[in-house]
C-alpha cells in the first residue's frame, strides 16, 4: 500500500528493478579505454626577480608618474615574498636608491637606477635545475 510519501509523482519515470540492472553484459575488456602514458616536458629555469624586473621596467618609461613608488614597491615585496632578494642584493639595492631619488624628485638619478637595477636582473643567473645523478653517484646509493 502506498502513502502518500512512499506514491510515484505524477509524471516521474519509475526506477529500473535492480535485478534488470545485473542482466546487462558486462564490459569486454578491449571495451575499456586505454590510459595512455604521458610524459613530462623538462622544466624551464626560473628567472628570479620576474616581478620586480616587469615593475622597474613599467616605471622605468616614467619614473616621475605618481604610481611610480608603489610599483616598484610591490616588485620588491613579491620579490622579497618569493625569497629571492638574498639572490638579488645589487638590484634591490639600486630600485631602493631610485625609489628615494623619486621622492626626492631626482629623476635623471633614478633612471640611472633602475637602469643598473634591470642590467644586474637580466645579468642574474637562472635557478638550477636539479641535474641527473653521475655515475659515481649512482654507483654510491
Amino acid at each position: 500500500m502506498a502513502t502518500p510519501i512512499t506514491a510515484p509523482r505524477a509524471g516521474a519515470t519509475p526506477l529500473p528493478h535492480p535485478a534488470a540492472a545485473q542482466a546487462s553484459p558486462r564490459l569486454s575488456a578491449a571495451a575499456l579505454p586505454v590510459r595512455e602514458r604521458t610524459v613530462r616536458q623538462a622544466r624551464t629555469p626560473v628567472r628570479p626577480g620576474s616581478r620586480l624586473r616587469e615593475a622597474v621596467q613599467r616605471v622605468q618609461a616614467d619614473p616621475a608618474n605618481p604610481g611610480a613608488v608603489a610599483d616598484l614597491m610591490a616588485g620588491l615585496a613579491w620579490t622579497a615574498a618569493a625569497g629571492e632578494t638574498c639572490l638579488l642584493t645589487r638590484p634591490v639595492a639600486d630600485v631602493r636608491h631610485a625609489i628615494a631619488a623619486i621622492a626626492a624628485a631626482d629623476t635623471a638619478s633614478a633612471r640611472a637606477a633602475l637602469d643598473h637595477a634591470v642590467a644586474g636582473l637580466l645579468d642574474a643567473p637562472a635557478l638550477p635545475l636539479p641535474r641527473p645523478a653521475t655515475a659515481f653517484e649512482r654507483r654510491s646509493i
